[in-house]
Parts: C-alpha cells; sequence; structure tokens
C-alpha cells in the first residue's frame, strides 16, 4: 500500500469517527428545533447553510489563517492521535468595547464558568472585524487580557466576513456590528449564533445541548 492509499484510508477512518458524530448532533439539533423539542424564544437561531470555518478567512497575529480545514488538520495524523479542537465561541468585535461589548464578554465568561468540568471542550475567541491591522488596541489588549485571559484573539476583513455571514443573518441585520456570537463545532462548521437578545442562560442551554450530543471537542 503506497503512502496516498494509505493517507486516504485514515481520513476516511477519521471522517467516520469524528464528522459524522459531529453531524449527527447538528443533524438532531436542527431537527429538534424544527419540530418544537427545543425551545426556541430567545435561543440561538441557526446558520443555513452552514458555513465551513475557514471560509471567515481569520488571521491571527502574524497574518497567518488561524484555522485550517478538518483535512489539514488530519493529514499527517493516525485516527488514534487526533485531538479535535474545542468548540469556538466566537464574538464579533471592533477596536472598542462599548457597554454591550462589555455585557456580551462578560456573559461568555459566565457560559465558560457554569459549563464546569465541560468548559476545557470550549475556547472564547475575540474575533477582531476592524479592516487594516492585525493587533488590538491598548485598550482592547488590557481588557482582554485582564477580564478574560483565556480569549483567543483572531482578526478578519470585514468584507469577506459581512459576505459570507450576512445571508443566514436576521434581516437587516449587520453580524458585524451587531455584537453576534457565533458558534462552531470541533471539525469546523459554523452553525449557529446569538444575538444581545440571547442570555447567559439561553447561550449555555445551547451549547449544553450540543456538548451532550457530541463527545467531541
Amino acid at each position: 500500500m503506497d503512502k496516498q492509499q494509505a493517507n486516504k484510508i485514515k481520513l476516511t477512518l477519521l471522517l467516520t469517527a469524528v464528522i459524522l458524530p459531529i453531524t449527527l448532533a447538528t443533524w438532531y439539533f436542527n431537527r429538534a428545533l424544527q419540530s418544537g423539542v427545543v425551545n426556541t424564544t430567545n435561543k440561538g437561531e441557526l446558520v443555513i447553510p452552514v458555513v465551513e470555518l475557514t471560509a471567515l478567512q481569520l488571521r491571527d497575529e502574524n497574518g497567518a489563517p488561524a484555522y485550517q480545514s478538518f483535512e489539514a488538520m488530519t493529514a499527517s495524523v493516525s485516527p488514534g492521535d487526533y485531538t479535535p479542537r474545542p468548540w469556538q465561541l466566537l464574538y464579533l468585535g471592533g477596536d472598542s468595547c462599548d457597554a454591550v461589548c462589555v455585557e456580551r464578554l462578560y456573559f461568555l465568561r459566565q457560559v465558560h464558568t457554569r459549563l464546569g468540568s465541560e468548559a476545557r471542550r470550549v475556547q472564547g475567541v475575540y474575533v477582531h472585524v476592524e479592516a487594516g491591522s492585525l493587533q488590538l488596541p491598548p485598550e482592547l489588549t488590557t481588557l482582554l487580557s485582564s477580564e478574560h485571559p483565556g480569549m483567543r484573539n483572531v482578526f478578519a476583513e470585514p468584507a469577506t466576513l459581512r459576505a459570507v455571514l450576512t445571508p443566514s443573518a436576521r434581516e437587516g441585520e449587520d453580524p458585524l456590528t451587531q455584537h453576534y456570537i457565533y458558534v462552531a463545532d470541533p471539525v469546523g462548521n459554523v452553525m449557529l449564533y446569538f444575538t444581545p437578545e440571547d442570555t447567559p442562560e439561553d447561550i449555555l442551554s445551547d451549547i449544553n445541548k450540543l456538548l451532550r450530543q457530541s463527545s467531541l471537542g
């Protein structure tokens, strides 16, 4: 068996072991919402169709892609050694953090704390949506480092982000300015978002449901 064939078999095993449970969890969650099993009042809204995380073209502080596709992450990893990345909670914010921003970040910290032992499966991310910079302003850096030390910082190109996310946003709303929080699963599906109308209890309820339906992350 040559290396290319081995890699194809390995990828197939990972797709079966990793993507299938995530897909089933997403399907179950969507079906529950549609059938009324899950109360949709003040809960997250589905991203339809699901968006691939890499399509957001997020960058780290060095300008490198912040996220890889599932195929790239698993290209050189054996099935037994694969470690899924955490579920991502991505808050879209700008150069400054106004009162709503401060509240949303506080909500995310509350959610993370209240997840208890499951908190390790979830990563908070501040998505900086201002154009032309790969650095946070000093005031924002101070706020995040002092109040949210576990939060990752990534950077977006506004036009790209808006083009990808607006089709699934609420009609007439700009997700880049409305303090949206997005959920991405461990294999890179952006599949749910929360608006400022959603409380920590709403967010926690939906995240707990997703974590229960999948052992990954």
